[in-house]
């Protein structure tokens, strides 16, 4: 197990710079993506992109009309991620709230492969997390997912927890898996939490704050 730094997470995030043609929505309800909206063609490619996706907007505030102005690289499936994801959020239509007609916008989606850096908090505060642990968190065979042997799938993932001042780790969250879908995450959260740091090494400034631990699967 290796601890620190963080692995490569497939996202998808808004950006206004769209089209200089059209304006970029206010969001009422911005689209959420996830890591299952990262097109499988991409992915398996290990390829980062982006897509440009024109709608209109209703009076709700729903988009519709929507059509795929742009995708780099194309033939990878970013258009149709993008459509996907920008058509779950809601704009504001109009200043006041009353009815307007609808009206055209623009927004880029970028997918992004590239590692995504741990907190700041972590490298100030738990660098050395690796020689705190009292009981190391330590994988079992029992704790690779299925589906990611089924698929015969290496990978990992980024887990973020706080500091307790017992030393077991809290609040657990995934930040980052690879591939996606692959389960590695939820495992990787229930491997974390088998650990506990050494209460003898935890000052009280801090509890509460954030650590990343790294956990590589390999199924080889």
């Amino acid at each position: 197990m290796i601890v620190s730094g963080g692995v490569a997470l497939p996202s998808a995030t808004l950006a206004q710079d769209a089209d200089q043609a059209l304006p970029p929505p206010r969001w009422s309800v911005p689209p959420q993506a996830s890591v299952d909206d990262f097109p499988e063609a991409a992915l398996q490619a290990d390829a980062s992109g982006a897509a440009v996706i024109a709608c209109d907007a209703t009076p709700d505030g729903s988009p519709v009309n929507c059509e795929v102005r742009s995708e780099t690289p194309p033939g990878m499936g970013f258009g149709q991620a993008a459509l996907g994801i920008v058509q779950r959020g809601r704009v504001i239509a109009s200043d006041d709230g009353a009815d307007a007609a609808p009206r055209r916008f623009a927004v880029r989606v970028p997918f992004n492969l590239s590692p995504e850096p741990p907190p700041t908090e972590t490298a100030a505060t738990f660098a050395n997390v690796e020689a705190r642990w009292l009981t190391p968190p330590r994988p079992t065979a029992s704790d690779y997912p299925q589906r990611a042997v089924d698929r015969g799938l290496s990978g990992g993932a980024a887990v973020r927890c706080e500091v307790a001042l017992s030393g077991k780790p809290t609040n657990c969250a995934v930040v980052a898996e690879v591939p996606p879908g692959s389960g590695f995450g939820e495992a990787a959260v229930k491997i974390v939490r088998r650990g506990r740091l050494n209460p003898a090494t935890i000052r009280p400034e801090e509890v509460g704050s954030a650590f990343v631990v790294t956990v590589p699967f390999s199924i080889h």
